[in-house]
């Protein structure tokens, strides 16, 4: 059943407008039509099978028959600070990012980073980067849309989400004491898969020892993620795999 996004369907609502690009899509594209079944959701936690009653190119009434009820969120709420990265690399991991289950992404800048975004270049950076997680968990049916925060300095970043209490994950390349699969167990047993962890990902050049002294300064666990070095974005998407796994997500029948 072809799944379309719709802007906040109200918990009372008898029939939803299907417009813009989702309407393009189900009229062109898709050539659907009146009588037609599809699935409509509002990315916070509501999907229903709905009846099309009206379709053009310009929008789609659709009347809501049956709320579905499915459970595709992950358990832990995992937040993603990754450092600003090159163009169709940082739309990578924000597409792969959402997939595998990221809740927040908070794009980050360090001392390293050589993207620097202007304001109003941030703004519309912002707005396609939503674009993309909002594709991407349609595309793999998750019932929430991923928020991207505005950008934020590493410190920033630290600050905010200590004082939240989330466990801080910090995956550095020249960390030899101790892997990301040791610290996972501590991590679990004292948060519970049900309260937040931030995991900081550095840019191209990695972070600085001067920016791995003041995670650490911030309570972060500063981990390895093994023998060889990684691209940013690889050891992004290793390390949301493993935190993921470690909870109980991925490799089992419904993430339990």
């Amino acid at each position: 059943m072809h799944r379309f996004f719709v802007q906040d369907i109200a918990p009372d609502a008898v029939d939803v407008v299907i417009t813009g690009e989702e309407a393009v899509h189900l009229n062109r594209v898709l050539r659907l039509g009146r009588g037609d079944l599809i699935e409509v959701w509002d990315g916070q936690g509501r999907s229903y099978t709905a009846q099309i009653t009206q379709s053009d190119e310009a929008k789609s009434r659709a009347r809501l028959l049956t709320p579905i009820l499915r459970e595709r969120e992950p358990r832990l709420k995992l937040t993603l600070a990754q450092a600003l990265i090159k163009g169709e690399r940082m739309d990578f991991v924000l597409q792969k990012g959402t997939e595998l289950g990221v809740h927040t992404f908070v794009p980050t800048i360090c001392r390293r980073s050589v993207v620097r975004l202007g304001k109003e270049r941030e703004i519309r950076r912002r707005q396609r980067w939503q674009r993309i997680v909002r594709e991407a968990a349609k595309q793999c049916g998750r019932t929430f849309v991923p928020v991207v925060t505005p950008v934020l300095g590493l410190e920033k970043v630290l600050q905010e989400y200590r004082e939240k209490g989330s466990q801080i994950i910090f995956p550095y390349e020249g960390e030899e004491g101790r892997g990301l699969d040791e610290v996972l167990g501590n991590i679990f047993t004292q948060s519970g898969t049900g309260a937040g962890v931030l995991l900081m990902v550095g840019p191209e050049g990695g972070f600085t020892p001067e920016e791995v002294g003041l995670a650490a300064q911030y309570g972060a666990q500063i981990v390895s993620l093994g023998p060889r070095v990684l691209r940013s974005e690889t050891a992004t998407l290793a390390a949301v795999s493993i935190i993921f796994y470690g909870a109980g997500d991925l490799g089992s029948v419904g993430g339990e």
